[in-house]
């Protein structure tokens, strides 16, 4: 009896540990699945279900006994719910595991899609006692992998109809994917492109190269530009392709495959070559003629020179002898006043011819004279240049405004001789003005240095400007302002050697300002 008792004892002390047990571990799983970043539900036998984890029922926003047996299919989106069904009763008739996609309402009432995989549930004994499952939000991924399919499909889209060809490949494989422009242009398949099969239709003469920069782009992991010709299958000819490919690497920086173009320039290139074949023409066209140019100017500089060296001795001879006429009759009466008058227009135009031949001699010398360049002081050589002028011409008020002046490098004579003829001019067009007004000055850049001469004389219509630095070009024929039309022609021949630039300013009965500038050389240029 007391055996009996005791036994009784000893069963219900284990049947309560056992009860304890389980209620400590449903506590756990209730705790854990309470706790877990995933939506988890249980059904009995029935296929109802009879619980939903904090995470399910924050998630909707309803009660536990909403949810509890088929409530929650309230929140299922109606266009998904029959499959959901359907795929949830195959399976527990089955008893097997299934995973479905489908909407369900959010508490915010918007439907997010949810990947629900649920797994039969046994009794140690092998009992069925139901099915247990846990929903993954996948809204968010579904979203961008649409994305991703779309992106995709206009990506396929674009290159399947663009005019270039496109390819992909891998350093292992080769080329793994071409456009159907390449396929039409090449008339070779996917399977005879794919890896180096493309390097077929390269031209002989191009391969080595071609492989040469591919590979050596692969190894330094660098972009890949490559002129190369493929043969067209339509004619069998030979075109030109501009190819270019760039890496594309993972998130760790390593290059996962290569995407690249190639693009048709066998046109530009023809064009090109043409371009380059007629400006080696015309370059050859203007050398010849330059060269022709330069021999006639040195010819027409030579025999402007002869002629005027020619001219000289007969010159003088006249001269000579108009002297020696009047010499002759100037005590006597036997030329009569007309006679003599015209004697002196005859010693006056041999003396003007003299003085043109001089000029066209100093004018044909300047472009062959060679060039000697120094430190010239032009406030000096201004000064000078005054000098000589005021001794010939005593008489006349000439107010001088001779500014600072900087020191330049250039041709002391030649520069001598520039200054003189436009101080010159400056002094004869204003022999009606009294005083008469004088300015020599300069402003500089940083490139050249610009000199001036200004007067207050009778200046000039600037409409006939172009015409004022050529040769025996005057622009005033009174006979009180002599000249041979030389001078300037001068000027401007002497500034052009030293690379400077000549112009005039003026406005008629107002004075001239004649202008030269002398680009700044640095000590080498100098030497």
């Amino acid at each position: 009896m007391i055996t009996d008792i005791s036994e009784r004892q000893a069963a219900l002390r284990d049947r309560n540990q056992a009860e304890a047990a389980l209620r400590e571990s449903e506590a756990r799983f209730r705790h854990l699945a309470d706790t877990a970043p995933v939506l988890i539900w249980m059904s009995g036998t029935d296929k109802l279900c009879n619980y939903f984890n904090k995470s399910w029922l924050d998630f909707t926003g309803r009660t536990l006994e909403q949810e509890m047996g088929n409530g929650w299919a309230e929140g299922v989106h109606p266009d998904d719910f029959q499959r959901c069904l359907d795929t949830y009763t195959k399976a527990f008739d089955a008893r097997q595991e299934f995973k479905m996609e489908y909407r369900l309402r959010r508490n915010d009432c918007e439907y997010r899609w949810v990947l629900d995989t649920g797994v039969p549930r046994f009794a140690p004994t092998g009992e069925f006692l139901g099915y247990i499952g846990s929903c993954v939000d996948i809204h968010d991924r579904n979203l961008a992998e649409e994305t991703l399919r779309d992106s995709e499909e206009r990506y396929r889209i674009l290159t399947e109809v663009s005019p270039q060809a496109i390819w992909m490949g891998d350093s292992k494989s080769g080329i793994t994917y071409c456009n159907q422009y390449w396929f039409d242009y090449s008339g070779l398949t996917m399977e005879q492109t794919a890896g180096y099969g493309w390097i077929d239709i390269i031209h002989p003469d191009d391969r080595d190269r071609v492989f040469k920069t591919s590979m050596e782009a692969v190894t330094k992991a660098t972009n890949y530009e490559a002129e190369i010709r493929f043969r067209r299958v339509s004619d069998g000819s030979y075109r030109w392709h501009l190819v270019r490919g760039l890496p594309f690497r993972d998130a760790a920086g390593q290059i996962i495959k290569w995407v690249g173009v190639a693009s048709d320039i066998h046109d530009r290139k023809v064009a090109e070559d043409a371009l380059q074949q007629l400006n080696e023409m015309l370059e050859q066209r203007i050398q010849e003629r330059t060269a022709q140019l330069e021999a006639a100017n040195k010819e027409l500089e030579s025999f402007s020179y002869s002629v005027s060296h020619d001219l000289r001795s007969p010159l003088r001879h006249i001269a000579g002898f108009i002297e020696l006429l009047q010499k002759r009759h100037s005590s006597t009466t036997t030329l009569d006043e007309t006679s003599q008058r015209y004697l002196r227009i005859i010693a006056e135009t041999s003396k003007q011819a003299g003085i043109l031949i001089d000029e066209l001699l100093t004018f044909s010398r300047m472009g062959r004279t060679e060039m000697r360049y120094i430190n010239i002081n032009m406030e000096q050589l201004v000064e000078e240049i005054k000098r000589d002028l005021q001794t010939q011409m005593p008489r006349r008020t000439i107010n001088w405004h001779i500014e600072s002046l900087p020191e330049v490098q250039a041709d002391p004579s030649m520069l001598r001789l520039v200054l003189r003829n436009l101080i010159d001019n400056a002094v004869k067009y204003s022999q009606t003005r009294n005083p008469t007004e004088i300015t020599v000055g300069s402003t500089e850049n940083e490139n050249e240095v610009v000199f001036f001469v200004q007067d207050n004389g009778v200046g000039f219509n600037m409409q006939y400007v172009h015409k004022l630095f050529g040769v025996f070009q005057r622009l005033h024929s009174d006979p009180q302002f002599e000249g041979t039309g030389v001078g300037l022609a001068n000027v401007q021949r002497i500034i052009h050697r030293h690379n400077g630039r000549v112009w005039a300013e003026s406005v008629v009965d107002n004075g001239a300002t004649f202008y030269f500038s002398l680009p700044k050389l640095s000590k080498k240029e100098g030497e």
